[in-house]
C-alpha cells in the first residue's frame, strides 16, 4: 500500500511537467512558424537583389543563384543616386522624431496631469486627426505650403511629417505619462522643484520605454511614407527612399534587381535606429527593477 501511495504523486509529477513541456514547445513551434513566415519575404529579396538580371529574367526558378554578384548595389548607387536618398530620408526621419518628441511631451504630460477647460474635447480631437486619411488633407497642404514658399523644402517636409504623426506620438505618451504615479510629482514640488522640472527630471526618466517606442514609430512611418514626399518634394534633393523605390519602374520594364538591392539598403538606417533605440528601451525597462 505505501509503495502505491508514493508513486502515483511522483506519476502525478512527471504527468504535470511533461504537459508543461509539451505546451512550451507547441508555443515556440507556433512562433518560429510565424516568424519565418514574416521572414520570408525579406529571405527572398535579399536573394534576388544578388542575382545577375539574367537569371532574374529567367523563365526557369532557382531558389539560389547560380552566379551572386553585388552588381545590382553598384548599380543602385551609380545610376540611381542611392547615397542622397539615404542622406535625406535618415535627416528628415531623425528631425521629425525629435520634433514628435519635443512637441508631444509637453502636450502629453499636460493633458496627462492637468485638468482644464476643454480637455476632454481635445484629446479627442487629436484622436479624430488621425483617423482623417492622410490623403484627404494632402492637397490642401500642397496648396498651403505652395503659398508660404515651403513646397520642395526640408522644412515643408518635417512640418508634414509631424503634422501627421504627432497625434499618435501625444496619444502614445499621455498613457505612459498616466501610469506614472502623482505621488512622485508631489514630492518633488514640496522640495521646491517647478513644473518643468518634475517633467524633465522625474516623470520623463520614467517613461523611457515609451519614449523610445515612440521615436521608433516615427521614425519608421517617416521612412516609409510615400504619400507626403511624392506630393510636397517637387525638387530632386528633397526626395526620399519611398519615392527612390518608384524610380525603378521604366519606361519599358522595371528594374527589378536594382529594385530589390535598393530594397535591401533601405532597411539599413530603420535597422541602425531600431538598434541604438532598443538599448534605450531596456534601460527603461529595467530602470525601476533594483530598489534601494
Amino acid at each position: 500500500m505505501s509503495t502505491v501511495s508514493v508513486a502515483q504523486p511522483i506519476a502525478g509529477r512527471r504527468g504535470v511537467a511533461w504537459n508543461k513541456v509539451l505546451g512550451q514547445t507547441a508555443v515556440y513551434i507556433v512562433v518560429i512558424v510565424v516568424v519565418f513566415i514574416m521572414l520570408v519575404p525579406i529571405i527572398w529579396l535579399g536573394i534576388t537583389s544578388i542575382r545577375p538580371p539574367i537569371e532574374i529574367t529567367s523563365v526557369r526558378l532557382n531558389l539560389l543563384p547560380k552566379n551572386p554578384s553585388l552588381t545590382n548595389y553598384f548599380t543602385v548607387f551609380e545610376r540611381y543616386n542611392m547615397a542622397q536618398y539615404l542622406r535625406t530620408t535618415t535627416f528628415v526621419s531623425l528631425a521629425v522624431v525629435a520634433t514628435n518628441l519635443i512637441l508631444g511631451v509637453p502636450a502629453a504630460y499636460s493633458m496627462a496631469r492637468y485638468q482644464f477647460l476643454g480637455n476632454t474635447v481635445m484629446y479627442g480631437s487629436i484622436i479624430f486627426f488621425r483617423m482623417i486619411p492622410p490623403i484627404a488633407a494632402i492637397v490642401p497642404l500642397f496648396i498651403l505650403f505652395e503659398q508660404v514658399r515651403l513646397l520642395g523644402s526640408f522644412s515643408g517636409l518635417i512640418i508634414a511629417h509631424t503634422a501627421f504623426k504627432l497625434p499618435v506620438t501625444i496619444w502614445l505618451l499621455r498613457n505612459f505619462f498616466l501610469d506614472v504615479p502623482r505621488e512622485l510629482d508631489d514630492s518633488a514640488r514640496v522640495d521646491g522643484a517647478s513644473t518643468m522640472r518634475v517633467m524633465l527630471q522625474i516623470a520623463l526618466p520614467l517613461i523611457q520605454p515609451g519614449l523610445a517606442a515612440t521615436a521608433v514609430l516615427a521614425f519608421l512611418w517617416t521612412c516609409n511614407d510615400l504619400l507626403v514626399t511624392l506630393v510636397l518634394s517637387t525638387r530632386t534633393e528633397t526626395e526620399m527612399l519611398p519615392l527612390g523605390l518608384t524610380k525603378f519602374v521604366l519606361e519599358y520594364g522595371v528594374d527589378w534587381g536594382s529594385m530589390t538591392a535598393a530594397g535591401m539598403i533601405m532597411f539599413i538606417p530603420t535597422l541602425l535606429f531600431v538598434f541604438f533605440a532598443q538599448r534605450y528601451l531596456i534601460k527603461g525597462l529595467t530602470l525601476g527593477g533594483v530598489k534601494d
